[in-house]
């Protein structure tokens, strides 16, 4: 009888065991997650998680008449983020807001189930799961943080520096694998440090820093110990936006304030054929002869994001031009194709980046066979 409620507490603890195992919430990772929301509509969603801080850039797919007043557009991907704690509970809001937002824990391993809540809408279930579908990819986070004072006294001013970047987890294709780091590491790495590691690409770009911020500032220090313009601030952050049917769609947010009025934020894309291993191109996508018609589209669709008549100039509403040209800052999801233009590029600073968004379906007969819904 001893020896049977032996058995059975060893089988207890165990079990125990297991289930702590599974609930062990790694300090760093990366999901890429598929699920449903509400009514049926469809969510994916590429999380990163550093210690308690999460990402994720998110594309929800919204179904039959269900209307969320913050999500402008179905099919686009929009950026949020938030916080994880120790027991996996987390929460995700936009970058610029509260709303809209997902709530709730992490299962298991790759499970996460919540609330996704929208302003005006109410609050829809959601249920994702990680999933890896043949031609998506798997990935390691690799991060570094630091603060560099910039003389030994207290209350120093401070170069902050951040940096997170993924790098590809090895596959079937070692070939493929090792392109598409080389192309990460490149698209990261703008301190111009040769490095083949993500380890060593970040080790170097805060030695780049530490330098910059310390032989810009000691002399200036020396005549305005105060000026907030001595609290440099570094952000790289590697976001993935699409990871499906052979295509990794991936940007990089930079932010750099190193004094003056403010700082200055960027969003850097690429593409990438997971087939080939090769960085795609828009003459890749679009069909010989369509630029004009893209850009047709393009203007046409900004001014009807920012409510501006047909017949009116753009340079007439603040913008820098009259026609928007295609560029190669895009982004690929399955809904369809995203034009990214960063500050200055076609507008004031106080306009912020402009995205456009084109679907699968207002581009139909510009697309090459093979990028009409990928």
């Amino acid at each position: 009888m001893k020896q049977a409620k032996y058995i059975i507490t060893l089988l207890l603890i165990s079990l125990v065991s297991g289930t702590q195992a599974q609930l062990t919430i790694p300090k760093k990772a990366y999901w890429h997650l598929a699920g449903t929301c509400g009514n049926g509509s469809s969510v994916s969603m590429n999380m990163v998680k550093i210690n308690d801080s999460i990402y994720a850039d998110c594309i929800i797919s919204l179904k039959g008449a269900q209307v969320l007043a913050s999500i402008l557009e179905t099919g686009k991907p929009y950026d949020f983020c938030g916080k994880m704690d120790a027991k996996g509970n987390f929460h995700l809001h936009p970058f610029s807001g509260e709303f809209p937002c997902f709530s709730g824990q992490l299962l298991n391993a790759g499970s996460f189930s919540g609330d996704f809540e929208e302003r005006k809408s109410g609050k829809f279930h959601f249920e994702l799961n990680e999933i890896y579908k043949a031609g998506s990819v798997q990935f390691s986070v690799f991060c570094i943080q630091q603060n560099i004072t910039l003389v030994k006294k207290p209350r120093s001013p401070a170069g902050s520096f951040r940096m997170a970047m993924l790098s590809p987890n090895e596959s079937g294709n070692p070939v493929i694998s090792d392109s598409l780091r080389r192309i990460m590491l490149k698209a990261f790495n703008n301190s111009g440090y040769e490095g083949t590691e993500p380890d060593s690409v970040l080790a170097g770009d805060l030695r780049v820093f530490r330098r910059d911020y310390i032989s810009a500032n000691q002399d200036l220090y020396k005549q305005m110990p105060d000026a907030g313009s001595l609290n440099w601030e570094l952000l790289r952050f590697m976001h993935i936006v699409y990871n499906e049917s052979y295509i990794l769609s991936f940007y990089i947010l930079n932010y750099a304030f190193t004094g003056g009025a403010h700082g200055l934020e960027s969003l850097d894309y690429s593409n990438v054929d997971l087939r080939t291993g090769k960085l795609l191109k828009l003459d890749d996508i679009i069909r010989e002869g369509r630029r004009q018609d893209l850009s047709r589209l393009l203007t046409l669709k900004l001014k009807r994001l920012n409510n501006i008549p047909e017949s009116q100039k753009l340079s007439d509403n603040g913008y820098f031009v009259n026609e928007i040209l295609p560029n190669e800052n895009f982004y690929l999801c399955r809904g369809g194709i995203g034009f990214v233009y960063n500050h200055y590029d076609i507008a004031p600073y106080s306009f912020g980046a402009t995205d456009i968004f084109l679907t699968v379906d207002e581009m139909r007969n510009i697309l090459k066979q093979g990028f009409n819904g990928f």
